[in-house]
């Protein structure tokens, strides 16, 4: 259970700190960009998180745990590259492409939480199990302000971005890490 706490601690902490960033990442990278695109583009994010729920709802029931949790994993990983390519080139349809691939990320976080829930711990406890493992949003919420800590001390998002590699590697550890007790609880 922990180190799934952990896990989901990691990568909502990540969608959290992209999220509460966002509109002020658009606005270095695209200057010219109007406020109303902006809305649009931050809103992406929003638009691929409802995506990403139903995708690793079904693949989770598909496919698994592990294969859920390092495709989650994965895609914070691609979000911080492609976003710190897009601050870099200064290319709002790379942010763009960053955004989206993060909604996808950010949005597996949430079926995971309620299968694996299930899964492991079986439907009896469910009602008490599923809103514990949602507890860590409270944790998860700091990824904000560290996020926007970061910003006031580097003057940068590149920070932001290493911070999501940051969680995301955390994360690939807790997904390895219950994949390894699951090898030794089988008989």
């Amino acid at each position: 259970f922990w180190l799934y706490y952990v896990w989901a601690i990691a990568l909502s902490a990540a969608g959290l700190a992209l999220i509460s960033q966002a509109s002020s990442i658009v606005r270095e990278i695209g200057p010219s960009v109007t406020p109303g695109a902006v809305a649009t583009i931050v809103g992406l994010i929003s638009v691929f998180n409802a995506i990403g729920r139903v995708l690793f709802g079904g693949m989770y029931d598909k496919r698994g745990r592990s294969l859920s949790m390092q495709l989650v994993n994965v895609l914070f990983l691609i979000t911080a590259a492609v976003l710190l390519f897009a601050l870099k080139s200064g290319s709002v349809a790379v942010l763009v492409a960053g955004f989206m691939v993060a909604g996808l990320g950010y949005g597996g976080v949430t079926p995971t939480n309620s299968a694996f829930i299930r899964s492991y711990f079986g439907p009896a406890n469910y009602p008490i199990n599923f809103p514990l493992v949602n507890s860590n949003l409270i944790i998860a919420s700091f990824g904000s302000t560290v996020a926007g800590a970061l910003f006031d001390k580097s003057g940068s998002y590149s920070a932001t971005f290493l911070l999501i590699v940051a969680l995301a590697a955390v994360g690939i550890c807790c997904s390895l890490g219950i994949s390894l007790a699951d090898k030794r609880s089988k008989p």
